[in-house]
């Protein structure tokens, strides 16, 4: 280049470099484009620009530029690690092991090299080439944990058990006082079979180091596959009660074994015994008390695993899943007034939970508090992803439906309106509206289409089956409506007396006045809200409209 080209790579090039140092990442990136285009030959003006074109997604030519720097210096440490992993993580394994390798030449004392090119040949699935960059590094470094690790998983995926006890063994002798080796072993003489060389490792381990909760899990998974489960129970109980074990360890353990009882269908009785012990250990841990809360919740001791879910609540208050397991388990036992209160509480800790919004405009619903219940809602909705249609969709079909409750018919059809523009789909609204106009006898045809999705969506509910059937009715096709309304009476769990009343409305229409008087007896006895109206049809044995 000429003096004069030169002077305007080099002001281009640390301009912006400043500009990068400055975070002005789009000027940066244009003034090193320039270089680029003065000199076309720089390797350090192709590699600064290669990142950039990674977030721009344009990998070829990040790819081209990265290697071009690479081979163009391939002394350059810097430019060939960047590369190499680039080629990695593309899964351009040979390029990667080439590079690695040329790297591990010029680098030979650094194990980090190593251990890249030992991933890489992991990555291409040359497992034998992988175990010897370990054994290289081992060699150079001594005989070391993680690459002993690293060298075990090899020997597993290649299911070379005879090495993996091999190397496991090799490191229990170099290191022989070190009981965490001496279980590691003994882990591995259970995978492989050998049971009696493995308890008598856990003996060794615990002799030198009886505290070591550790071992005892794994005389645990020893008596387990022996199947003496007395002996396996006892072992779990040490772990558990081993002070040297942390906590999330614990109930790791605790979880897993909890699980295992409950798939074989064993005494849970110890279970209660181990959580009191765990408890009088951890009384402040909220992670203990939430997993007796989920315990608890699954027996179905619902009052027990109130108290837990309560207690770890006030331990961590600013951790929504207890205030949502707590108030999930009001709403299932349709304790309303509970629900409310809980949730205001959790909303002072966690307003962001748009959940809580939602169970507790449920709740107030349920006790006729609408004003509450839509306040709920909208405020709810502040914390709605913007993304998020469906939940945005459910809230404002939940405003619709409290609008009807409270007779305010227009607003609630522009609720139901604004949540079906989120989510066409929304099944519950798709039903609430179609279900309104047939009872208002309004807009039939537009009924008649949402609700036919509703039927498709869940052919087996009755529910929406009756819907369906009630449009028939008012559109005066009362074939079609009794075929729909007997499906919704097959399909139902239980007996329904507003399916019974509509059954009997349909059947006066066509005639089979007896069989229509039946079913109104049938609706009365079911504790139908609209009694006097069924004594009516009853006493003059015809149809009166609502």
């Amino acid at each position: 280049m000429s003096d004069e080209a030169r002077q305007k790579f080099e002001y281009f090039y640390l301009e912006a470099e400043r500009q990068k140092a400055l975070g002005h990442n789009d000027a940066a990136f244009d003034l090193m484009c320039r270089a680029a285009e003065i000199d076309t030959t720089s390797a350090a003006a192709r590699f600064f620009l290669a990142p950039y074109y990674l977030q721009l997604g344009n990998y070829e030519q990040a790819r081209t530029d990265l290697r071009y720097a690479a081979e163009q210096y391939p002394g350059n440490y810097w430019y060939n690690v960047v590369y190499a992993n680039f080629s990695q993580q593309s899964g351009q394994h040979d390029e990667a092991i080439r590079i690695w390798s040329r790297l591990l030449k010029q680098n030979p004392d650094k194990g980090e090299i190593n251990s890249a090119l030992a991933e890489a040949y992991t990555a291409k699935g040359d497992l034998k080439s992988a175990v010897a960059c370990y054994d290289s590094l081992e060699s150079a470094m001594g005989m070391m944990e993680p690459i002993t690790i690293e060298k075990l998983k090899l020997y597993g995926y290649m299911g070379n058990r005879e090495a993996m006890v091999a190397e496991a063994e090799k490191l229990q002798r170099t290191f022989p006082q070190n009981t965490d080796y001496m279980r590691l072993l003994g882990d591995i003489y259970l995978e492989v079979g050998r049971d009696s060389a493995a308890l008598s490792m856990y003996d060794r381990a615990l002799a030198l180091e009886p505290k070591n909760g550790y071992v005892y899990l794994s005389k645990a998974g020893y008596y387990e596959k022996k199947g003496d489960s007395i002996a396996y129970n006892n072992e779990i109980r040490n772990a558990l009660m081993n002070r040297h074990i942390d906590v999330n360890t614990k109930l790791n353990i605790f979880s897993t074994y909890i699980i295992d009882l409950m798939k074989k269908k064993q005494e849970l009785n110890r279970v209660d015994s181990l959580f009191a012990d765990m408890l009088e250990q951890y009384p402040q841990e909220e992670p203990v008390h939430r997993l007796f809360g989920m315990y608890l919740s699954s027996r179905k001791e619902f009052t027990r695993a109130e108290e837990q879910y309560a207690i770890a609540a006030d331990l961590a208050p600013t951790n929504p899943e207890n205030w949502l397991q707590l108030i999930g388990l009001y709403l299932y036992q349709e304790k309303y007034p509970e629900v409310i209160e809980v949730g205001k509480r959790a909303i002072q800790y966690v307003p962001d939970q748009k959940d809580i919004y939602m169970y507790v405009a449920v709740a107030s619903t349920q006790t006729k508090s609408y004003a509450e219940a839509l306040d709920m809602l909208e405020t709810g909705l502040t914390y709605v992803d913007e993304g998020d249609n469906e939940t945005r969709s459910f809230f404002y079909g939940q405003m619709g439906d409290i609008y009807l409750e409270v007779g305010r018919d227009s607003a609630a059809l522009s609720m139901y309106d604004k949540a079906l523009s989120y989510n066409a789909s929304n099944i519950a609204v798709l039903n609430n509206y179609s279900y309104f106009l047939a009872t208002e006898g309004r807009d039939l045809d537009k009924a008649e289409r949402m609700s036919a999705q509703t039927v498709k969506a869940e052919p087996d509910n009755a529910t929406y089956l009756d819907t369906y059937a009630w449009i028939f009715f008012k559109k005066g096709d009362y074939s079609l409506a009794r075929l729909y309304m007997k499906n919704a009476l097959d399909k139902s769990q239980e007996a329904s007396a507003e399916l019974f009343e509509h059954y009997g409305d349909i059947l006066y229409m066509l005639g089979e006045v007896d069989e229509a008087v039946e079913y109104w007896q049938k609706a009365l006895d079911a504790g139908s809200e609209s009694a006097e109206l069924l004594k009516e049809k009853i006493k003059q044995k015809k149809y009166i409209e609502p």
